[in-house]
């Protein structure tokens, strides 16, 4: 039976088909991961025909060749050299490789290495376009990250009383994530009180809640790789009639957006939809960021649901609705949600009370 790590590399070898190349070079350890099963932390794929390699440092020879079942050849390997020799050894020319993963050192060292040998053909986001289609273990792993992010940012706001620092709840998230099974949190913890809840990606700090302060937690869990993102904002200890005005207009762009995302979708036309009704509410300079993005081995990963976002929404993909508005010296009201899309819906994956 074909794995699904190799189903995933068929794709990558059309795609290297479509570009008129032998292989395909992938030197993004996410990337690597996706396509091998490879979780060290030195490596990369040459993706050939029939013949696909692991070439990576003494450290992880073993570990690769458990990890990737034999389906791939693990070979030792100092930088990018090897591959000349794979290039003799099976007649390969014609490389891809991913642009935006490598410094400009690396290729110049790579040019030099290959060159007249192999030709190398530059490409972006290939791997990742594949990625933005979640299969079924990928949708199983992300629903159980969701969960536990949840309950994390759920038991977070029950400990969020007046006193208690951001980083003090930022601890009581990533402590309740350890606990309940999770590998830990997916990105640093976005924790805001008071004023600080304007800044989108406030870094939780020493600033104590206080009676009648807004509170924004933006959090996520890690589980096998892949990762959640969820965010919640709260009053804490009050009653605030602006505070109210303002979070209904986010939950009304967020929940009008949801119902928007459908199949075929451009991101930048479901972006525009929340934009509208924030815009119409007389807030549309503090909407300061994108709608939203996808969510799986990476926090932040195609498709991109921002104003300039070409992407199509497709079957299979999981991303954040985040829209939010922030009044620099008052606060700021954001609620994000991880949604999938369906053939004939749209699912939440985060559930936790808003």
């Amino acid at each position: 039976m074909q794995s699904k790590y190799r189903a995933r590399r068929d794709q990558i070898k059309k795609a290297c088909n479509a570009l008129n190349a032998d292989a395909f070079l992938v030197s993004s350890l996410v990337n690597v991961r996706y396509l091998s099963g490879f979780t060290g932390s030195n490596g990369f794929l040459l993706i050939s025909g029939n013949n696909d390699f692991l070439f990576t440092d003494s450290r992880y020879i073993e570990q690769g060749r458990e990890q990737t079942c034999d389906q791939i050849t693990v070979s030792l390997s100092s930088g990018f050299s090897a591959i000349e020799e794979v290039s003799r050894l099976y007649s390969v020319t014609d490389v891809v490789f991913e642009s935006d993963q490598l410094t400009y050192s690396e290729f110049k060292g790579m040019e030099k290495l290959l060159n007249p040998r192999v030709n190398l053909i530059p490409s972006e986001g290939v791997v990742e376009k594949v990625r933005s289609v979640k299969d079924k273990d990928e949708i199983d792993l992300i629903r159980k990250a969701a969960y536990l992010a949840d309950e994390a940012v759920t038991f977070a706001i029950q400990e969020s009383k007046p006193g208690k620092s951001e980083v003090e709840i930022a601890w009581v998230i990533e402590k309740f994530l350890r606990e309940n099974g999770a590998d830990g949190v997916a990105f640093d913890t976005i924790v805001a009180t008071g004023a600080n809840s304007a800044k989108p990606h406030h870094r939780a700090g020493s600033t104590t809640i206080k009676a009648g302060d807004s509170l924004v937690i933006d959090m996520g869990a890690l589980l096998n790789g892949y990762r959640s993102d969820i965010t919640r904002t709260v009053l804490v200890d009050g009653e605030n009639e602006k505070f109210r005005r303002v979070y209904e207009v986010v939950l009304e762009a967020q929940i009008t957006a949801i119902k928007a995302a459908k199949k075929g979708v451009l991101g930048k036309e479901l972006d525009l939809v929340a934009r509208e009704v924030i815009a119409n509410h007389g807030f549309g300079q503090n909407f300061s960021h994108g709608l939203g993005h996808g969510v799986g081995l990476d926090v932040h990963e195609m498709p991109m649901v921002v104003p300039s976002s070409e992407h199509i929404l497709e079957e299979g993909m999981i991303f954040t609705v985040e829209p939010g508005i922030y009044l620099p010296g008052w606060g700021g009201v954001r609620i994000e949600d991880m949604v999938l899309l369906e053939e004939a819906e749209v699912s939440l994956l985060t559930n936790a009370p808003k």
